[in-house]
């Protein structure tokens, strides 16, 4: 179930599951199975691999988000989140400070996984247009 608004309304979007908290002190990898071992995982799920394989974002997993751009810290707190299952998604302006190519990626990603739980999502972002109703 796939609930896509706008920026604007971001404020009405239920509290739900949102996006993980990065530690900028600790390496994307570390996060990434740190969050699927506190889910009983011995690895991070399967979706989270297609996405760094998807998102070009291998060079991350040894470096710690500090000094990253906030295209990358965006993207190492999906990847964590995508670490450990699902099981529903608030994101307010998942692509914010993304390239256009990643920011299709991650739009595409995020309805994926609306496929088969609930995801809200507040942006404006022309990504998702194809799925705006």
């Amino acid at each position: 179930m796939l609930e896509l608004l706008p920026l604007s309304a971001a404020a009405s979007l239920r509290p739900g599951p949102t996006l993980a908290a990065v530690d900028p002190d600790v390496t994307l990898g570390e996060q990434m199975l740190a969050a699927a071992r506190s889910a009983g995982l011995v690895q991070p799920e399967p979706i989270a691999d297609f996405a760094i394989d998807e998102l070009d974002a291998e060079s991350l997993l040894d470096r710690v988000p500090r000094p990253m751009s906030r295209g990358e810290r965006q993207l190492c707190a999906l990847l964590v989140t995508l670490a450990a299952p699902v099981e529903a998604l608030v994101v307010v302006d998942p692509t914010a400070g993304l390239d256009g190519r990643r920011r299709r990626t991650v739009a595409d990603i995020l309805i994926d996984l609306a496929a088969d739980r609930p995801v809200a999502i507040a942006s404006d972002d022309a990504a998702f247009d194809e799925h705006r109703t």
